[in-house]
């Protein structure tokens, strides 16, 4: 038996066919070692775990996520990093793509450098760093949302050349605005990197977006926020974005970034495969209602769950990735199986990461959330380590 063995007993799982059953999972080393009605023949000190009553899914991946706890990912440190994570363990995350905002040239640089290396140096336990995903600069100022407007601004050769110096090959997702100058040519310089374009905070027309599609952009950024209403005459991003099959749609289910009918909309057109819950989780989650600064200044006025510039822009969402899956269910717009899809196997296909991550299955990482019937979380496992366990 190796080492840090567990046996996860009684539980209905997600399987990786997307069915609800009752399995048993043993971990060892950090993978899912067995997946079986029943496993017998295991040591009598193994660490064994009841889960009746509960639902055991893969760890949750959120590919769009800035902080909380009053402590952002642009600050790129250690300490910064370990209490964003403290907060989204207990909502079920198990992995992330750290997320930027727009800022100066050099403050960017210095969070790209940070962030690539906590890529790089898993720390036991906590969350792990997916890759970054950098969200501006290069967004349009008519729907920058909270992004800072002295910080947008439009691509330049060298900085693009900067930021692949200090992201590397951590970069894996980049939203921009395709409409803006030189935006078509950031576009192929990201995707000969290796990164993902994200259309996002955006004013673009159907055709532009339909053109930044064919030049390899292939996610939507807070999908339908930030982005042209929607005009019989004029179809803009928003239709091109949902009728194209090979775009993933990230969606925020807070319950203030979409209403119900157009959430129905979208899974009706898209199907769930296609769509990702993201929390777009800011840094002054988990602090209450009140007045705060964001990390950069901004002013963000939170109540009743909802945070809002003092313009009167959302800015960003106050929930966690369980949160949003209980809203889903319990709206009835999905099945149990394509929320905890949509959070988990969706997210990590949409960022090339399901050889290891998003299924329960043997030989994957042993990232695991185990659900209270109410989808409040009762323990969160990282790589067979348990991150979080309610009321201890």
């Amino acid at each position: 038996m190796g080492k840090n063995a567990k046996l996860l007993y009684d539980g209905q799982i997600l399987t990786q066919g997307g069915e609800i059953k009752k399995q048993e999972i043993l971990i060892t080393d950090g993978r899912i070692a067995q997946v079986m009605p029943e496993i017998s023949d295991l040591p009598a000190d193994i660490e064994r775990i009841d889960c009746d009553g509960k639902t055991v899914a893969p760890g949750l991946i959120d590919t769009h996520v800035h902080g909380a706890l009053g402590r952002n990912f642009m600050e790129g440190t250690p300490d910064a990093i370990a209490a964003i994570s403290g907060f989204m363990v207990k909502g079920g995350t198990t992995s992330c793509l750290a997320t930027t905002m727009s800022a100066d040239c050099d403050k960017t640089e210095r969070a790209l450098c940070g962030l690539r290396d906590a890529c790089r140096d898993t720390v036991p336990g906590q969350v792990e760093i997916l890759g970054i995903h950098l969200e501006g600069p290069f967004i349009n100022v008519i729907n920058r949302g909270a992004h800072p407007e002295n910080s947008v601004r439009f691509a330049t050769e060298p900085e693009l050349k900067m930021i692949k110096s200090a992201a590397q090959e951590t970069l894996k997702v980049v939203t921009l605005a395709p409409e803006i100058p030189y935006a078509m040519e950031a576009i192929e310089f990201f995707i000969k990197m290796g990164s993902r374009v994200s259309i996002g905070h955006t004013t673009a027309d159907f055709k532009q977006t339909q053109a930044a599609l064919i030049a390899g952009a292939s996610r939507a950024t807070h999908f339908f926020n930030a982005m042209p209403q929607i005009h019989h005459r004029q179809p803009g991003a928003v239709v091109a974005l949902l009728l194209d099959p090979s775009v993933f749609l990230e969606l925020t289910a807070d319950g203030n970034h979409f209403a119900l009918p157009i959430f129905e909309m979208i899974l009706r057109v898209a199907e769930p495969a296609r769509c990702i819950l993201i929390t777009d989780g800011v840094d002054v989650r988990g602090l209450g209602d009140g007045c705060f600064q964001r990390w950069e200044g901004t002013g963000v006025i939170v109540r009743d769950g909802e945070a809002k510039t003092q313009r009167g822009s959302l800015a960003g969402s106050m929930i966690s990735q369980c949160d949003a899956i209980a809203n889903l269910v319990s709206s009835g717009s999905v099945s149990t199986e394509n929320a905890l899809r949509m959070a988990s196997e969706y997210p990590a296909k949409s960022v090339g990461v399901f050889d290891r991550k998003g299924s329960i299955s043997p030989g994957k990482d042993a990232d695991l959330v185990v659900f209270n019937p109410d989808f409040s979380v009762s323990m969160t496992i990282i790589r067979g380590d348990i991150a979080y366990r309610e009321d201890v």
